[in-house]
């Protein structure tokens, strides 16, 4: 969808999303601008937007401009804005605040916890790693001629593989992530089917988040094969998540895809949350050692997270098991 600001008919001027299409918070908001139906523009962030784009803090994927010019990173918090910019028209929090704050925890989930097995998958394997690294290149240097495209593949895919421990991407870890990629594909798999979400017939934060790492992870090839294999219908729901323009629904009550999603939470996630909080991290999840480095902007998710909870009415917390 484009838009025309400041153009003839005195419109608004659109959005801009500046981002790639291997970043999966790029794709969540372009999903949610599709949905939402708000006139943007898309910008492949190449190597002929790095000039315009320096001065934005943090240098983070995506960017999104919005109509009155001011540039911002970070998709959760954007799409705090755009439901307060935008009313509950469309609104991709659901109603109920039990419901509300589930989807926001599963949002974060899937933004923070399901990129450690996108990011694990991605770089474990050599054939992964180089299919990623001229996917990327691609998009972000295609001004470059084929042999010095090929030569950088190789440093790029080194650089990764030099990051993963500090991400909790090691091979000790691989058991607990591959068994919460399974967890989040088969919890879908139940769902997906005819038109559904995990909170009716209409997406939340929770659909797009998960949608944008699963967009990544089933176009990478070893976690493609995988989805394909245990998740066809978890397959085809996400090709068609990537444009929610068209539908309507309604908040219904959530099913079991919430409630597998939730208990992941509860056993993996928060339980990661909370120690990251206190330091670096080192704690046994769903019967698995899982060692990183403290990181501070999942501190924050932390904070975030405790203080929506603690924010709900007794009867809406009862049986969430955050502690």
């Amino acid at each position: 969808m484009t838009g025309s600001g400041g153009e003839p008919g005195g419109q608004e001027r659109p959005y801009i999303l500046y981002g790639v299409e291997a970043s999966p918070y790029t794709v969540k908001l372009r999903a949610a601008l599709r949905y939402r139906r708000l006139p943007y523009r898309w910008v492949c962030r190449s190597v002929r937007m790095y000039e315009p784009l320096a001065h934005v803090r943090p240098q983070l994927m995506p960017v999104l401009r919005f109509p009155d010019g001011e540039l911002r990173t970070d998709s959760t918090p954007i799409l705090e804005e755009l439901e307060e910019r935008h009313g509950p028209g469309r609104s991709l929090l659901p109603e109920r605040p039990r419901d509300r704050f589930l989807a926001r925890l599963i949002e974060d989930m899937a933004d923070e916890w399901l990129t450690k097995c996108l990011f694990f998958y991605r770089f474990n394997a050599p054939e992964d790693g180089e299919f990623a690294a001229r996917w990327v290149m691609d998009d972000a240097r295609e001004d470059l001629p084929a042999e010095e495209h090929a030569a950088s593949v190789v440093p790029f895919v080194e650089r990764q593989v030099g990051r993963m421990a500090l991400v909790g991407c090691t091979p000790d870890a691989a058991p607990l992530l591959e068994a919460s990629y399974l967890r989040v594909l088969d919890a879908l798999e139940t769902t997906v089917a005819n038109g559904r979400f995990l909170f009716g017939t209409r997406p939340s934060v929770a659909d797009l988040a998960l949608f944008g790492q699963l967009k990544t992870l089933g176009t990478d090839p070893t976690p493609m094969a995988v989805m394909r294999a245990r998740a066809p219908r978890t397959d085809a729901w996400v090709r068609r998540a990537d444009d929610l323009s068209g539908v309507e629904g309604e908040w219904e009550e959530p099913g079991p895809a919430v409630a597998a999603l939730a208990e992941m939470a509860r056993e993996i996630y928060w339980p990661f949350l909370k120690a990251n909080a206190a330091g670096d991290v080192d704690v046994m999840l769903a019967g698995h050692r899982f060692r990183q480095p403290h990181f501070r902007y999942q501190a924050k998710c932390y904070d975030r997270l405790a203080k929506l909870h603690a924010a709900l009415a007794p009867g809406a917390r009862e049986g969430i098991g955050l502690e």
